[in-house]
């Protein structure tokens, strides 16, 4: 009869711990389900992350455009505007165009570089938290 005392209590033991299996199968799908949605949380948290980037990152390559045309066409003014003083010629329009290229490749530097900073700044924010905000630009900045 011990042997067979023996085996009930390793048999009541082995269906135990399958019981527990059982249950601890059971508790996993829950714990999994939350994992798969805090990944797919994560994964869309990147996908949104990517995508103002990429929205920057075409706004920044706007803004160089502008600034590369807005060199092109300084250096091609002042070129015009040396050719006219070496001939003697005093241009007053030739003056004119020049300043306006300048200050347009001026504007679109400053642009270029809020930009840039807008940039840094989401790239930032996240990291340090909503305790820095982009200042609204006020009349003293332009």
């Amino acid at each position: 009869m011990s042997d067979i005392d023996d085996l009930q209590r390793r048999l009541s033991a082995a269906l135990d711990r399958i019981g527990q299996g059982v249950a601890a199968m059971a508790a996993a799908p829950k714990d999994a389900g939350q994992d798969v949605d805090a990944i797919r949380k994560s994964l869309d948290d990147a996908i949104a992350a990517k995508t103002r980037l990429e929205t920057r990152m075409a706004e920044l390559d706007a803004e160089l455009a502008r600034l590369r045309q807005s060199n092109e066409q300084l250096r091609a003014v002042s070129q015009s505007l040396r050719a006219s003083n070496e001939s003697g010629l005093s241009d007053p329009e030739s003056i004119n165009v020049a300043l306006a290229a300048e200050l347009e490749a001026f504007r679109a530097t400053q642009s270029a570089n809020e930009a840039e900073v807008r940039a840094i700044l989401d790239a930032l924010t996240p990291l340090v938290g909503a305790s820095i905000a982009p200042a609204t630009p006020g009349p003293e900045d332009h």
